[in-house]
């Protein structure tokens, strides 16, 4: 009986879901500053309106 290997190399797809998963860390990146953001505006306003 024969033990058949198969390997292949698919560079296209690894360097897809490379940029894919760094593209996917810059939109959550983001959104978090944003989110921080927006959360933060109303303390900032409180701050400024008590001065």
């Amino acid at each position: 009986m024969a033990n058949i290997t198969i390997t292949e190399t698919r560079v296209g797809a690894q360097k897809s879901s490379a940029l894919k998963r760094t593209l996917w860390f810059i939109a959550l990146w983001c959104v978090g500053v944003g989110g921080a953001l927006l959360l933060a505006l109303p303390f900032k306003l409180l701050i400024q309106m008590a001065h």
